[in-house]
């Protein structure tokens, strides 16, 4: 067994997502890896990794995808969470999950931090 505090693990700035092959800036965004591929020994699996993200106000990640599904979960704030179909408000609470290669954006509107968790799959 592990345990981990998320103020023991080290917050890392996001710079940049990929779209379409191409590097994309992300302004305002923090993540900490709180499990990942190389967290634990030979006895885990390492079929996902789990994360935790700070969105501050203003902050965006901007429209991006990749090779894996991701659930997102908020804990705190708001964000507007977006596909090339829709945006949606999203709040404590409330899941989203998006499949391997939907392009999605997520972008916090509001005058307080999103805080919220990731799991993804380890491709």
């Amino acid at each position: 067994m592990i345990v981990r505090k998320v103020s023991d693990v080290p917050e890392i700035e996001v710079k940049e997502v990929i779209r379409h092959g191409e590097k994309v800036p992300v302004t305002g965004c923090k993540i900490r890896w709180i499990v990942d591929s190389e967290t634990g020994g030979e006895a885990y699996n390492h079929n996902f990794s789990f994360r935790y993200f700070v969105l501050e106000p203003g902050g965006e990640i901007p429209m991006h995808e990749h090779a894996y599904e991701e659930v997102v979960f908020m804990l705190e704030g708001a964000l507007l969470f977006s596909t090339e179909e829709e945006t949606v408000e999203v709040g404590p609470g409330e899941t989203i999950y998006t499949y391997t290669f939907e392009p999605h954006a997520l972008k916090n509107h509001t005058s307080s931090p999103a805080i919220f968790t990731c799991s993804i799959d380890n491709v």
